[in-house]
């Protein structure tokens, strides 16, 4: 679109300014996360390693989803803008959604000629705000639930923190995925990865492999999405 070539030039410099400065973020984030760790001795360094080997491996799988979905993004709305939300959020798919409401709105067809710089400077910002929720999240609930959880550490009695913690991020995600139990083909992924979780821990604790038990979600992840591929491609319409 000739809109947003004319455009480029200007995103990908807000594009650079905004991927350094998460940069940085990230590494704050990372050098906060290990003194908050240091302080209330939450993992060992060698669980550290373990959570970034399984964290690395696993997101193999959604990243090429993402990839797949950012190069529909691309066409759309352009490299320097794909890059600047995609290096921020990574949710592709997310943004692409966003910016087809926004076009949408404005009465034309996302990535069409009838894009206008205005119409496509209202794609961003829509796409911006729809993710700014998350951000204000952050700043509001983080610093209150580091401080929960060094007071309960702190004190002689039961401490339930941890559990409300895990009860409500089970309670999200269960009702983000309700729905996606209700198709075949997810369902098969659930079965199968199942299956594969209770054989890996067999195997673990008969040869007490830690390599095996270190990356036992990533195998049993990979077993999931195989089987409802399968399924998806032979025994759906």
């Amino acid at each position: 679109m000739s809109v947003v070539k004319a455009m480029n030039p200007t995103l990908w410099l807000f594009a650079g300014i905004l991927i350094v400065w998460v940069l940085v973020q990230s590494g704050l984030f990372y050098r906060h996360t290990m003194a908050f760790n240091k302080r209330n001795n939450l993992l060992t360094k060698e669980e550290i390693n373990d959570c970034m080997k399984v964290g690395a491996a696993a997101a193999v799988g959604p990243a090429m989803n993402a990839i797949a979905v950012a190069l529909t993004l691309i066409a759309m709305v352009g490299y320097a803008t794909t890059f600047m939300r995609c290096g921020v959020i990574g949710a592709p798919g997310w943004e692409l959604y966003m910016a087809n409401i926004a076009a949408t709105t404005a009465g034309v067809a996302l990535g069409s000629e009838g894009m206008t710089e205005a119409i496509f400077t209202f794609a961003i910002f829509c796409m911006v705000t729809a993710s700014a929720p998350y951000f204000i999240n952050c700043i509001i609930m983080l610093k209150p639930l580091d401080l929960a959880v060094e007071k309960a550490r702190k004190g002689s009695g039961i401490s339930y923190t941890n559990y409300m913690g895990n009860a409500a991020m089970f309670g999200m995600l269960s009702a983000t995925i309700i729905d996606y139990f209700f198709q075949k083909d997810n369902c098969a992924a659930l079965i199968v990865s199942t299956i594969a979780a209770i054989v890996v821990n067999a195997i673990v604790k008969k040869t007490g492999s830690k390599a095996l038990s270190t990356f036992s979600m990533v195998i049993c992840m990979i077993f999931g999405m195989i089987a409802g591929q399968v399924v998806f491609q032979n025994f759906m319409p």
